[in-house]
């Protein structure tokens, strides 16, 4: 699925419907091919386990706390080592505070592209008319017209379309351990800020080539992959703080029953990583080294803190020497 929902914890609790779990964790059936070849590839990914680092330079202590936004019991015993860092912390920085996320509505209407193709041809004529047909068949059992259909954004399509029963709670549904945090520093009266404003996630997601957003739609369309086995490996992986394992798996396992190349996968994914987390990554930065916070918590979604680009390689090109600490 569309780059599993962004992978599951770094934007959006992608919408569930009312159907059974029905996957487990590919990382318990890997060969041992693919066990020596995780070894090999994990090597590669700076800062790729842990979901709590401290990064520290001269008096300045940031805590880096990697979430799901998606709800799950496991949260509670990771809240029980973060709750005496947030509540002694100067300030925390989310990706998008409760406040901020309660004007969603009003940036949706103010800015329809966002959610569509506010100009130019529409799906309906992008598509191939097979594929038109498939997609629209589809939808229809959703409600969805052809005319509103056509103008809609396709990661918004894809997204829209998963009948996981693995958990998320609605498409703008923001939950999980953001919310836990944020609740938290409230209530000790620590100051809370936004790292970019509401929307700038489906900004990035819709300035995604509408060509390779369709390309990545009709994968999800047509694949019979179980989902649900990433979704629950994924989940997994992040509470064992180990999520650069399931996000490498996942590229290698996305899509296999479908005849496209594994190099145009990898490029779909790299490219989908650009504009989600590099980019944002990138402009989070700023934001974050111009608190004035001696002690900074800051709590993105745990895909933005390992990689060359992750928040945390990032933090050490600063000069921040990075130490794990309890999760």
């Amino acid at each position: 699925m569309f780059r599993v929902f962004v992978i599951c914890l770094c934007l959006l609790a992608a919408g569930g419907a009312a159907a059974r779990c029905t996957g487990t964790d590919m990382r318990d059936r890997l060969t041992p091919e693919a066990e020596a070849r995780l070894t090999r590839e994990i090597k590669q990914v700076p800062f790729a386990y842990g979901n709590h680092w401290v990064a520290t330079k001269g008096n300045r202590r940031i805590h880096v706390i990697g979430t799901q936004h998606t709800g799950d019991s496991r949260m509670r015993a990771a809240m029980r080592n973060l709750t005496p860092v947030i509540r002694s912390a100067d300030a925390v920085l989310l990706e998008v505070t409760q406040q901020k996320l309660a004007t969603l509505d009003t940036v949706l209407r103010s800015t329809p592209g966002l959610l569509t193709i506010p100009k130019g041809p529409g799906l309906d004529t992008m598509m191939r008319a097979e594929d038109w047909r498939l997609l629209s068949v589809r939808m229809a059992m959703h409600g969805v017209d052809e005319r509103v259909l056509a103008r809609m954004q396709p990661w918004f399509i894809s997204m829209s379309l998963s009948t996981s029963g693995c958990g998320g709670r609605g498409l703008f549904a923001y939950r999980g351990l953001d919310d836990r945090i944020e609740k938290i520093a409230i209530r000790a009266k620590v100051p809370i800020g936004s790292l970019e404003n509401v929307g700038d996630g489906m900004r990035a997601l819709s300035a995604i080539p509408i060509r390779d957003q369709i390309q990545l739609l009709l994968l999800d369309l047509k694949s019979e992959v179980n989902y649900d086995d990433q979704v629950v490996t994924m989940a997994n992986a992040y509470f064992e703080q180990r999520l650069a394992e399931a996000m490498l798996i996942e590229s290698w396992t996305l899509y296999r029953d479908l005849k496209i190349s594994r190099s145009e996968v990898t490029r779909l994914l790299r490219q989908f990583d650009a504009h989600i987390l590099d980019r944002r990554n990138r402009a989070w930065m700023p934001v974050i080294l111009a608190s004035d916070a001696p002690v900074l918590v800051v709590a993105v979604g745990a895909a933005h803190l390992p990689g060359k680009t992750g928040i945390l390689n990032l933090l050490k090109r600063q000069g921040y020497s990075l130490s794990r600490a309890d999760f």
